[in-house]
C-alpha cells in the first residue's frame, strides 16, 4: 500500500519538481518550509506534516489531500463512523517500522478473513492526471473574489505584480475570469493580501484547483470570511451549533428569519438590506436539505422559545417547525432549561463542523457581532467541544425535547384563544 512518502515521491517524480522547487514555491505562498524538510517528507523521515503543508503541496503538485495521505481506497463521499475509523488507523500507522507494519497487516488479513471479507485490494498508486483547465463559472467566480480581497487589502494592480515578482499572470486577465492561474500562484496571492486564516484560504484554493464547482455562496456580495462558513457548512456531515437567541438559522421558518435579520441586522451577514441577507439563509436551508448524509445537533436556550421577535402567529408556526424538525431521524434537538440550568458557558453562539476526510480535523466558528471566527487551533477547538459535550449532557433528551415545545405550543395557543 502506496503511504504518504511514496505518493509524495512519486508526485514530484512525474510533475518534474525537485525539492527545491517545491519549497520555494510554498516559501513565497506563504507557507515556509525547507528543501531539507521536503526530502524528509519524501523520504520517511518525518511523517507529520501539518494539514497546512499538505494542502500546500497538493495545491503545488496539482493532486488532492486524500489522494497524496493514501485517501483514494475510501469511496468518494463516505462517512461511515466505520470508514473514518479504519482511515485514521491507516494513518496513524505511518513512522511504523517494517515488522510492525507486517505485523499490523497479519492482524488486518486475520480480522478481514474472520468477518468474511475479500481480500483488502491495493489502491491505485499511479499519479493522477494534472487538474483540467477550470470551466468559465469556476475561472469568473475565482476571479470575482481574487479582485474583491485585493481592493480590501487596498492595493493596486502594479502593487501586486511587484509583490509576486517576475513572471506572474496578468493579475486584470484573472481577476476578468479571462484565465486561470497556478494554484500556487493563488497562494501566494492570498498571502499578498493578508489572507492568513487556513480555512478561508481553503476556500479559495479549492475553487483554484478545480475540485468544485463554483457555487452560490461564491457571489462577490457574499464577504469571503461568510462564504468559507458556508463551504465548510456544505462540506460537514455533523453539525454541531448552540443558540442562546435565536432558533438556530438552520431551523428557521422563512417568516421567523425575517424577524431575526431585522433584529440583528443585515449587516450582520454582510448584506445591505434583510431581503438580501434572508436569501441567504433560505439557500442555506436548500442546500443543506439536498445533503441526506449531513446530521445536524443544535442545542437551543429555552428562552429562545419564548422571546417575542415576532407576532405569536409567527412564533406559533416557528414551534411547529421546530417540532417537525425534532422528529426527523438526522436532526437532534435539545434545549437548555430556563430554571436552575446546569451548565451554560460563558460564551456567544457557535458552531462546531465536522467532515468525511478522516485527515481533516474539527472546526469551531464563534459568531460573532460583525463576523464570525473560525477557529482551527487544536486546543481552542477541543475547549468548544468539551462546552457542547457539557451542554449536551445536562440539555432535555429527545423526548424531553418533543414534550418542552409541547408545553410552550399549548401555552401560545392558549394566548391566542386557540
Amino acid at each position: 500500500m502506496a503511504n504518504f512518502a511514496e505518493r509524495l515521491d512519486l508526485a514530484l517524480t512525474k510533475r518534474g519538481f525537485t525539492g527545491a522547487q517545491v519549497a520555494s514555491a510554498l516559501t513565497e505562498a506563504g507557507i515556509p518550509i525547507t528543501r531539507a524538510y521536503v526530502s524528509q517528507l519524501r523520504t520517511g523521515k518525518q511523517t507529520n506534516p501539518t494539514l497546512q503543508v499538505l494542502r500546500a503541496l497538493a495545491s503545488c503538485l496539482q493532486v488532492s489531500v486524500g489522494w497524496l495521505v493514501g485517501d483514494d481506497h475510501l469511496e468518494s463521499g463516505a462517512v461511515e463512523d466505520l470508514q473514518l475509523r479504519a482511515a485514521t488507523i491507516g494513518l496513524s500507522a505511518s513512522g511504523l517500522s517494517e515488522s510492525s507494519l507486517a505485523v499490523l497487516r497479519g492482524v488486518v488479513e486475520l480480522a478481514r478473513k474472520a468477518e468474511g471479507l475479500p481480500e483488502e485490494h491495493e489502491p491505485a498508486s499511479d499519479i493522477p492526471d494534472a487538474a483540467a483547465p477550470l470551466s468559465g463559472p469556476q475561472r469568473r467566480a475565482l476571479g470575482r473574489r481574487l479582485h474583491g480581497l485585493r481592493l480590501a487589502a487596498q492595493l493596486s494592480v502594479e502593487q501586486v505584480v511587484t509583490a509576486i515578482g517576475k513572471g506572474a499572470a496578468a493579475i486584470p486577465a484573472i481577476e476578468e475570469g479571462r484565465i486561470a492561474p497556478a494554484p500556487i500562484t493563488v497562494e501566494r496571492l492570498l498571502t499578498v493580501y493578508g489572507i492568513a486564516s487556513p480555512p478561508i484560504r481553503e476556500y479559495v484554493l479549492s475553487l483554484a484547483r478545480g475540485e468544485r464547482e463554483a457555487a452560490w455562496y461564491d457571489a462577490h456580495s457574499i464577504p469571503v470570511w461568510l462564504a468559507a462558513t458556508y463551504a465548510l457548512e456544505q462540506r460537514a456531515t455533523l453539525i454541531r451549533t448552540f443558540h442562546s437567541q435565536f432558533v438556530p438559522p438552520l431551523l428557521q421558518t422563512e417568516e421567523y428569519a425575517r424577524a431575526a435579520i431585522t433584529a440583528a441586522g443585515p449587516a450582520t451577514l454582510g448584506q445591505p438590506t434583510v431581503d438580501e441577507a434572508l436569501a441567504l439563509v433560505m439557500a442555506r436551508q436548500e442546500a443543506l436539505s439536498r445533503e441526506s448524509g449531513v446530521v445536524v445537533w443544535a442545542v437551543i436556550d429555552e428562552s429562545v422559545l419564548m422571546r417575542s421577535i415576532v407576532g405569536p402567529h409567527v412564533q406559533l408556526r416557528q414551534l411547529e417547525m421546530l417540532m417537525d424538525q425534532a422528529k426527523r431521524p438526522n436532526v437532534s434537538l435539545h434545549v437548555v432549561p430556563i430554571d436552575d440550568p446546569a451548565y451554560v458557558p460563558r460564551t456567544g453562539p457557535f458552531t462546531l463542523w465536522r467532515f468525511a476526510e478522516a485527515f481533516e480535523p474539527d472546526i469551531a466558528c464563534a459568531h460573532g457581532i460583525e463576523s464570525d471566527e473560525l477557529i482551527t487551533d487544536t486546543a481552542a477547538v477541543e475547549a468548544y467541544h468539551q462546552a457542547f459535550t457539557k451542554l449536551s449532557v445536562t440539555t432535555t433528551t429527545r423526548e424531553e425535547t418533543v414534550e418542552m415545545l409541547n408545553s410552550h405550543l399549548e401555552r401560545l395557543s392558549r394566548s391566542l384563544g386557540k
